[in-house]
């Protein structure tokens, strides 16, 4: 008797592609010449964002601006340019945008990179001089711990004033910004993000010392103590460890080093590799959600995938499983029950609009692609795509419309296993296109299912069968024999 492999999807409810999505405004109405929005930031019903309309269609006074900051409350008409900060065509190139104490802030350079503040009108749009000693003082990596802005700072400093680049400063929104106590015996250069943990900052920098033995490696600085301790020399000696992407996530802080994901307690000895990612690379772009760990890589078959870790059962899980093709997952965004997220899919390198409830993937349209930016406000995803004619815009996508139907929600059922000349699939993926695909991310079989058993001609081994539905793509592990 011939020894067959049933097979079915599991808890899979997919979402139809060519979701109602919605150009909110073509700010740049010049062919496919690009707006580009981008840092999009919301506060008090608002989006702020920067855009470039160089055709002057939608600037007030007709002509090209350059890139400079915008609003919106989610409409066309509520769509507006707020103010020309480096005046005529010239770019102030807005961005480091955060919120404090219900502000909303930002840098800006008009003639020098200084902190500027806005409510969403020209008049309300004004520099804020946090230093005034110093010329293009640009604070960026905003951190807020106990109710004080933390940032670095470059520019050029007055004749009677200290070297401040890439030194660490506070702020309580009110008074000037201060360069912190340090009563250690180095000085710091922060060069990348930081993070607010168990009441102190968690930094990637390097401390120099007369006799400096470490690269650029992680950091806390207590504002308590007013200290800069160093909590592990992950590459040892004066290698740099390459730290990004801080994420917390039941009160353990986890990141990126060296191409491997780390978490740390906050002591020497609680800063180790994950054991469960040690043979993913490329690890990129960590989103807490639900109590665990999202992120992007690569397990060296099937390029950047979309990874997730359970905390609790120190467990790992390949959720997009999109065999051999890059699904580079990004721009992660929240809105009731699903995570929402920019990747690619099954046949091209563009990025397009997914979601996923943290077991599977749908992919919600394949028309507007490069999405990027994704921000919720009112209950509307607002995010930078692009339809193909009009460049990259402001598009919403309002989640309540997108039409839900159920696939078949089975339980995956092998037997006998491993298969040898067919498969059997239900009757719902009846009309869908596959590939079978073997480990290395070749295709060695492809057609269209015409009926519940697929005929295999495969050698032994383990292959991926991928469905294309008009639904959702769906991706399943078999063996031959």
């Amino acid at each position: 008797m011939k020894k067959q492999l049933l097979l079915f999807t599991a808890l899979i409810s997919a979402i139809a592609l060519n979701a109602q999505i919605t150009l909110v405004k073509e700010i740049n109405d010049n062919g496919t010449s690009s707006s580009s929005p981008a840092n999009l930031t919301v506060l008090d019903g608002k989006i702020f964002f920067s855009a470039d309309d160089s055709n002057g269609s939608n600037t007030p006074s007709g002509e090209d601006l350059g890139k400079e900051i915008w609003v919106t409350d989610g409409t066309t008409s509520g769509t507006t340019f707020v103010k020309d900060i480096k005046l005529g065509s010239s770019s102030s190139n807005p961005f480091a945008f955060f919120t404090f104490n219900n502000k909303f802030y930002f840098n800006a350079n008009d003639g020098s990179a200084e902190l500027w503040t806005s409510d969403g009108t020209e008049a309300g749009t004004t520099k804020v001089d946090i230093m005034p000693t110093i010329t293009g003082e640009a604070p960026q990596r905003f951190t807020e711990l106990n109710g004080m802005a933390y940032f670095t700072v470059g520019g050029q400093p007055g004749s009677t004033s200290a070297e401040t680049a890439n030194k660490l400063v506070q702020w309580d929104g009110v008074n000037d910004a201060v360069q912190v106590a340090d009563l250690g015996d180095g000085f710091e250069s922060v060069f990348a993000e930081m993070i607010a943990y168990k009441d102190a900052l968690y930094i990637y920098m390097n401390y120099n010392t007369q006799d400096a033995t470490y690269g650029n490696e992680l950091y806390k600085y207590s504002p308590t103590a007013e200290t800069f301790t160093l909590v592990k020399d992950i590459d040892a000696g004066t290698g740099d460890s390459s730290i990004s992407n801080f994420t917390i996530v039941n009160d353990i802080l986890y990141f990126e080093a060296d191409n491997a994901l780390w978490l740390t307690d906050g002591t020497e000895t609680g800063t180790i590799p994950v054991a469960a990612a040690t043979d993913l690379a490329g690890i990129a772009d960590l989103f807490a959600w639900n109590d665990q760990l999202f992120f992007a890589g690569d397990d060296g078959t099937n390029d950047d995938q979309l990874y997730v870790l359970n905390p609790t059962t120190n467990t790992i899980s390949n959720i997009s499983n999109i065999s051999g093709k890059n699904h580079d997952p990004s721009d992660y965004a929240v809105y009731n029950g699903y995570l929402y997220y920019s990747g690619e899919d099954a046949t091209s390198t563009n990025k397009y609009l997914f979601r996923t409830n943290g077991t599977t993937i749908e992919q919600l349209d394949n028309t507007i692609k490069d999405i990027d930016e994704i921000t919720v406000l009112n209950d509307i995803l607002y995010f930078e795509g692009d339809n193909g004619t009009s460049g990259n815009e402001l598009y919403s996508l309002n989640p309540a419309t997108l039409a839900t139907e159920s696939v078949t929600a089975e339980i995956i059922k092998v037997f006998p296993n491993p298969a040898s000349e067919y498969i059997m699939v239900p009757q719902s993926l009846l009309k869908s296109s596959y590939v079978i695909y073997d480990i290395s991310g070749k295709s060695v079989d492809a057609g269209t299912i015409s009926s519940e058993k697929i005929d295999l001609d495969l050698n032994s081994g383990l292959y991926i069968l991928q469905v294309q539905t008009n639904l959702n793509t769906i991706s399943k592990k078999i063996m031959v024999k």
